[in-house]
C-alpha cells in the first residue's frame, strides 16, 4: 500500500505513552523515540490507551507532539495497566490501515496484541520492541506461575513476533532471549536512548561524610528493591542515606514501606516522581542502584531506562548481573553484582570504600558512555530505517 498525502508512513501503536503516570520505562521510551522522530521530520502516527495511575486519562495534546502528528488515544477501562479497551481495537485498525509499516512498542499487552492481530490480517510489514518481554527469567516466571498468560505468549505473542520483520531488542542480552525462543526472527539491537538537554551533568553532592544512593522503579519484585533494601539496612553506617521512588501496591510494596519505616528518617520514600522529581533525586545522591532479579522476582527485566538517566547526570550505577549492564564495571561507570543477597552487601561494601572522588570520576565516565551510545537522534534514526526502510 502506498501513502496518500498528509497520511503516515509509520504508525506506532504503544500500551501507554508518557507522561502517562506509575508505568514505567516503555512508555517513556517511546515518547523519546516519537520527540525525536517528530523533530526530525518524520512521517508517523502514534496510538496508545489514554491511561495514566492516580491522574485524570490523557489528552493528546498531553504527550506534547506537534500538531502535524496524527495522536489517538483510546479509552482503557478496567485492567487499565494491560491497555484494556474496546475502542483499541477501530483505533488500532485505523492507524495500521493509514500506514505503510507499523512499531508495536511492547508486547502481551491488549493494544500491542491486536496490533500484531491486525498487522498479520493486512499484510502490514511490522516491527515489534519487546521491551524484556522475552527474557528467559520472565518467560520462565510466566510458564511457572501463570499458565493463563503462557498459552496467550504460545497462541498469541510467539507466533506475531514470528511473523514481524524484525524484532527490536535494547541489548544483546535480550536479543540472545529473542532468538533462544524464536530462532529465524530478525533481531535488531538498539538501546533505549535521551536527550541531553534534558538530563544535564549534575555536580557532585556535597560530601558529609554518609554514602547516598537512590532507587528509581515500581516497588514489586522483580525490581528487586526488597531485598537490596534489608542488605542496605545490614550494612548502613552513620550518616548513610537511601532514597527510593516509585509506586508500587500489595504486600510487596507494603513490606518495602514498613521495612524503611524502621530505619527512621535514613530511607527516604519519595513516591512516584515526575522527570523535574527524578534530577532532583539524583541531585541528592551519589550513585543509583538497579537491583532487579535480587530476591525471588528473578531477573524479568533487561535495560532499566533510569541508569542511562543517572549516567547522563554523572551518577555512579550499581546493577545486578544479567541485563545490559555487565560491562559497566568495565567502563569505569559503576559496580556490578550478582542477583544475590550476599552479593548486595558486598557491593555495597564496596562502594561504601570509595573516596567521593572516585564515585565523582565513574560518574563522568557514565556521561561519557551515554555521549557515545545513548543519545535519542541518532538511535531513533536506526529505529526509522529499521521500521520505514522495510516499505
Amino acid at each position: 500500500m502506498k501513502n496518500q498525502p498528509n497520511q503516515p508512513r509509520v504508525a506506532i501503536v504503544v500500551t501507554h505513552i508518557a507522561p502517562a503516570a506509575g508505568y514505567g520505562g516503555i512508555a517513556e521510551a517511546t515518547a523519546r523515540v516519537a520527540e525525536a522522530w517528530a523533530a526530525a521530520g518524520r512521517s508517523f502516527s502514534l496510538c496508545a490507551s489514554d491511561a495514566s495511575e492516580g491522574t485524570p486519562p490523557l489528552r493528546p495534546a498531553d504527550v506534547g507532539l506537534p500538531a502535524a502528528v496524527p495522536v489517538h488515544l483510546y479509552h482503557a477501562q478496567l485492567w487499565r495497566r494491560w491497555g484494556l479497551g474496546a475502542g483499541a481495537i477501530p483505533a488500532i485498525l485505523r492507524a495500521c490501515r493509514r500506514a505503510e509499516a507499523v512499531y508495536v512498542s511492547g508486547v502481551g499487552t491488549w493494544p500491542t496484541s491486536v496490533a500484531g492481530l491486525i498487522c498479520r490480517l493486512l499484510r502490514r510489514p511490522f516491527v515489534v520492541a519487546v521491551h524484556g518481554g522475552l527474557m528467559p527469567g520472565h518467560v520462565d516466571h510466566i510458564r511457572r506461575s501463570k499458565p493463563l498468560k503462557w498459552l496467550f505468549y504460545r497462541w498469541i505473542t510467539l507466533p506475531t513476533l514470528a511473523a514481524a520483520q524484525a524484532v527490536h531488542a535494547t541489548s544483546t542480552v535480550e536479543a540472545d532471549g529473542v532468538r533462544a525462543l524464536l530462532p529465524s526472527v530478525s533481531v535488531a539491537v538498539l538501546p533505549n536512548a535521551i536527550d541531553l538537554a534534558g538530563w544535564p551533568v549534575l555536580p557532585p553532592r556535597s560530601p558529609d561524610g554518609g554514602l547516598v544512593i537512590g532507587y528509581i522503579g515500581r516497588l514489586s519484585p522483580e525490581k528487586g528493591i526488597l531485598p537490596f533494601l534489608k542488605a542496605w539496612l545490614d550494612t548502613r553506617r552513620p550518616g548513610d542515606r537511601l532514597l527510593i521512588a516509585g509506586s508500587g501496591g500489595g504486600a510487596y510494596a507494603g513490606e518495602v514501606v514498613r521495612l524503611a519505616a524502621t530505619a527512621g528518617e535514613a530511607v527516604d520514600l519519595r513516591g512516584y516522581l515526575k522527570p523535574e522529581g527524578v534530577r532532583r533525586l539524583l541531585a541528592d545522591c551519589d550513585a543509583v542502584v538497579l537491583p532487579s532479579g535480587l530476591g525471588d522476582g528473578g531477573l524479568r527485566e533487561n535495560f532499566g531506562n533510569v541508569v542511562v538517566e543517572a549516567m547522563a547526570c554523572g551518577r555512579a550505577v550499581l546493577a545486578t548481573r544479567g541485563m545490559a549492564w555487565d560491562d559497566l564495571e568495565q567502563d569505569g561507570a559503576g559496580l556490578v553484582f550478582a542477583p544475590d543477597g550476599t552479593a548486595a552487601r558486598e557491593v555495597l561494601r564496596r562502594v561504601q570504600s570509595l573516596a567521593p572522588g572516585r564515585l565523582a570520576a565513574m560518574g563522568l565516565a557514565g556521561r561519557r558512555l551515554v555521549e557515545g551510545r545513548f543519545i535519542v537522534a541518532p538511535v531513533a534514526d536506526r529505529l526509522w530505517r529499521l521500521v520505514a526502510g522495510r516499505v
